[in-house]
């Protein structure tokens, strides 16, 4: 009985470690909520179409990044950085990278696992310049 009582504790313990730190997640949107809110479409315009970037590809970030970090997406801004502004490995799952490759292979037909690493990224802008890059060379391939 005590190791069964023993391994629910323990769950829990590892459950809480791979969670979302939701104070840390009220703290940014707090910080964020004095930002205009965007819609896709204007987060595109604004940010990344003179950049180059295609629009399924923003939409894409705008979307999905909020999806997985429960950030208010539409005030983030390119330079935000990833760690210290916004706190992704706080925020979101423990494996939000996989589930993040999984939906680009299905909306985009690329798989990312092998080269996408998010610590590599210190802002916004060199997340979505980075996808929008691998988009396009196997598009010119």
């Amino acid at each position: 009985m005590w190791r069964r009582l023993r391994n629910i504790f323990d769950s829990l313990r590892a459950y809480a470690d791979l969670s979302p730190d939701l104070r840390t997640r009220q703290q940014v949107n707090r910080f964020l909520r004095d930002r205009p809110a965007l819609s896709s479409d204007e987060w595109f315009e604004q940010f990344w179409q003179v950049q180059g970037v295609t629009q399924p590809v923003a939409a894409f970030v705008y979307s999905q990044m909020q999806a997985y970090s429960g950030l208010e997406f539409s005030r983030v801004r390119p330079n935000d950085r990833l760690t210290e502004d916004l706190y992704l490995p706080l925020v979101c799952w423990f494996d939000w990278q996989t589930s993040f490759t999984e939906d680009f292979l299905v909306s985009f037909g690329l798989d990312l696992s092998n080269h996408f690493d998010p610590q590599s990224f210190s802002t916004v802008e060199e997340l979505v310049i980075f996808l929008n890059h691998q988009l396009l060379s196997v598009n010119h391939s």
